[in-house]
């Protein structure tokens, strides 16, 4: 058992980045949406998780973890919305980055912390698109803004999966909205 506890952080890093792996592939927003909260719900367990199996003194990436949380309830709204193909109004964008910003006032800490605000701010209007194009742009800037939070918190599993996550949205990228990018231009000509 004590095996299988030590090794828990990387079992959910695996997981957590394997299902990254697949997400900014999608073509509907509310497959993503349900993807992307399955992916904060294993990075926010993860800020947890080295601390509670005595791999660490402490837990770092708190501003992180709660971020993942508050991002789960956002996700959830929103797929209320989208799943009905209704537009996101601007106020629940507003009500999603305000929440967003308090409860990261309220556990800032360390003065890399802000990276955690811009984090959640990119993500809020990611998941508010209506377009997985548009998803994708500011996704792979917000796993930029992860990768550096990571970093600096110390938070070494979650930053290998945020730069494979920030590869696999570079790719996608270059995949899907090439794709369109090319078809449109030659149904142009």
């Amino acid at each position: 058992m004590d095996k299988f506890l030590m090794a828990l952080p990387t079992i959910i890093l695996i997981a957590a980045t394997v299902e990254g792996l697949v997400e900014p592939f999608f073509k509907k927003m509310t497959t993503v949406l349900i993807f992307n909260l399955l992916g904060n719900a294993l990075v926010g367990i993860n800020y947890f998780v080295p601390y509670l199996v005595g791999l660490k003194e402490e837990v770092t990436g708190i501003s992180g973890a709660i971020t993942c949380g508050i991002a789960i309830l956002c996700l959830c709204v929103n797929y209320c919305f989208t799943s009905r193909n209704k537009k996101i109004p601007l106020w629940v964008i507003a009500i999603h980055a305000v929440v967003f910003l308090g409860a990261n006032l309220v556990t800032f800490a360390n003065w890399y912390d802000i990276f955690a605000m811009v984090a959640a701010l990119l993500f809020v209007l990611s998941i508010a698109q209506d377009s997985t194009k548009y998803y994708r742009l500011l996704y792979i800037s917000n796993s930029l803004v992860w990768i550096i939070y990571d970093v600096l918190a110390g938070a070494w599993e979650n930053l290998a999966t945020h730069s494979v996550l920030f590869v696999a949205i570079f790719i996608s990228i270059l995949i899907r909205d090439g794709k369109k990018a090319k078809k449109e231009k030659e149904q142009a000509l």
